[in-house]
């Protein structure tokens, strides 16, 4: 009595844990699968609480009325799990609406034969029934045809399952093959009870084994569900990941000839798969040749690549990888393109800015001249080139006299005319190589690099008379202007600019103390 008890305890908790099961999986049933897995889950439930009836049946017919809709659940679970197997597996392209439709046609269609077996005993031909103990026990049962068609069917369609995820396992992580080997325990004892019931294989036992198989595969469901996360961390298949990427991938064998490509690389190449799959790359791809010869089977190699097409140019980043298999030997190369053309055409816009701000920040925004923070830049750039090469470097601070009267006489309008026209007139009397700043207000300093202080007199001293010989008519009126400046050459002892500028500044505070409209040159020797 106490094992009957033990065995009737077994089939409803087995039912109390798999409907646990199928809640779980209901509430995560977002994730690819996990609504087929609990109405497998439910099936299975459905299956356990009829044959835990069929037990505590007190007659025969009380137990021939549960057995009926017990096997419902049994073909009912089969197809729910078979579709999640399925979709566990990542062959999700495979559940057409005909296939789907076919695999829950067959629960249906086996209640059907169910429901009428009285007529013409297909299903079952006969089942007797008598107590065993407190429990209704089997005596003898015989199967129609239906039901072996049935059983073939079903053990058929558990073979798959256990391959889609033997298949599965192998080539994948390791708490996906924890997960997969945890299902595959769980499928197999009910299948091995269900040998064990249908052929009465253990003589004088009259209560069926199955149920405990169940209720070994709950566990093992609820294991795999709350310890290894399944339905919470579902594999995606790399074959979907490789079809749905928007990088083109071609892969090659040893003789660079295409095996394999995705979607985008046959977007890329404008071609059939049939006029891509089994010819070289460079036949298809012309253009990849050289890239295809400079690359070693044995390394990566990453490069761009600019196509036109339309009068538009495209970027492409071109990785090609070696495709090994065992012992390290390839066995040909994978080609991954990547469009970088929205990314460059941002790299060259910012750079374009970052030139303009730059050069924004280096010019005066009124004469466009160089401003004194380039001179910093340029002086020191230029007097390392000089203490190289052993030539003098010279510069020379030109000031507008008396500039106070133009803009009182005239308005600041006429003033800001005057220093852009004085801007200019520097600009075109300087050489290619020397540079004109505007250091502040009236102030304006010309870097000569290679210029001794004699020349760089005479230069300063031409710019002079220009300028004094220059009119500007502003508002119908003239307006005459001269100018002071101070020379100084920079020598080897001299660090830095701001010494040289202080001896250019002494020169052109000499030139306004004389006479102003002069030239005066400092004389770093003397």
């Amino acid at each position: 009595m106490t094992l009957r008890l033990i065995y009737i305890f077994i089939i409803f908790f087995a039912a109390f844990v798999t409907a646990g099961v199928a809640l779980q999986a209901w509430k995560n049933r977002v994730q690819t699968g996990a609504l087929f897995f609990a109405g497998s889950m439910l099936a299975v439930t459905e299956w356990l609480i009829t044959s835990g009836f069929v037990s505590l049946s007190q007659t025969p017919e009380q137990a021939r009325y549960w057995v009926d809709p017990r096997f419902f659940g049994l073909t009912a679970m089969l197809a729910f799990f078979i579709i999640y197997v399925i979709q566990f597996t990542g062959h999700s392209k495979w559940l057409s609406k005909p296939l789907i439709v076919l695999f829950f046609s067959v629960p249906i269609l086996t209640q059907i034969v169910i429901a009428t077996n009285a007529k013409h005993h297909w299903f079952l031909v006969d089942v007797g029934f008598s107590r065993d103990g407190i429990l209704m026990g089997i005596d003898s049962v015989r199967y129609g045809p239906a039901f072996w068609v049935h059983t073939i069917y079903s053990y058929f369609m558990i073979v798959i399952c256990i391959v889609l995820i033997l298949r599965r396992s192998i080539r994948t992580f390791r708490i996906y093959r924890q997960q997969s080997l945890l299902m595959i325990l769980g499928i197999l004892p009910p299948v091995i009870t269900s040998v064990f019931d249908a052929f009465l294989l253990i003589p004088g036992l009259r209560q069926p084994l199955a149920p405990i198989g169940f209720a070994v595969m709950g566990v093992c469901f609820s294991f795999a569900m709350f310890r290894h996360k399944m339905l919470e961390i579902v594999p995606v298949a790399r074959e979907n990941v490789i079809e749905s990427m928007s990088d083109a991938m071609i892969v090659l064998d040893v003789r660079d000839k295409v095996v394999d490509i995705n979607p985008a690389a046959r977007e890329f190449l404008e071609l059939e798969t049939s006029q891509i799959i089994g010819y070289p790359l460079d036949t298809i791809f012309p253009a990849w040749h050289d890239l295809l010869i400079q690359s070693d089977v044995k390394t990566s190699k990453e490069s761009e690549i600019c196509l036109g097409c339309d009068g538009t140019e495209k970027v492409y980043d071109v990785r090609i990888s070696p495709l090994m298999l065992h012992h390290a030997k390839p066995s040909g190369r994978i080609v991954i393109l990547r469009d970088i053309t929205q990314r460059k055409q941002s790299e060259i816009k910012l750079k374009q800015l970052q030139e303009q701000f730059y050069e924004q920040s280096i010019r005066d925004p009124l004469t466009g001249l160089y401003n004194r923070r380039f001179f910093i830049e340029t002086f020191q750039r230029e007097s390392d080139k000089a203490r190289r090469s052993g030539e003098p470097i010279c510069i020379a601070i030109i000031d507008i006299d008396y500039f106070k009267q133009v803009n009182d006489t005239y308005g600041h309008e006429a003033g800001d005319m005057a220093l852009i026209n004085l801007a200019g007139l520097l600009s075109k009397l300087t050489r290619a190589g020397d540079y004109v700043f505007r250091f502040g207000g009236e102030e304006f300093l010309i870097l000569l690099p290679g210029t001794s202080l004699n020349a760089g007199f005479q230069f300063t001293e031409r710019c002079r008379k220009r300028i004094e010989q220059s009119v500007l008519w502003y508002d119908e009126q003239q307006i005459r202007m001269t100018v002071s400046a101070g020379v100084a050459t920079c020598s080897s002892d001299i660090d830095g600019p701001d010494m040289v500028l202080k001896l250019a500044d002494a020169a052109l505070y000499e030139a306004k103390t004389r006479s102003r409209n002069c030239v005066v040159v400092y004389d770093q020797v003397n």
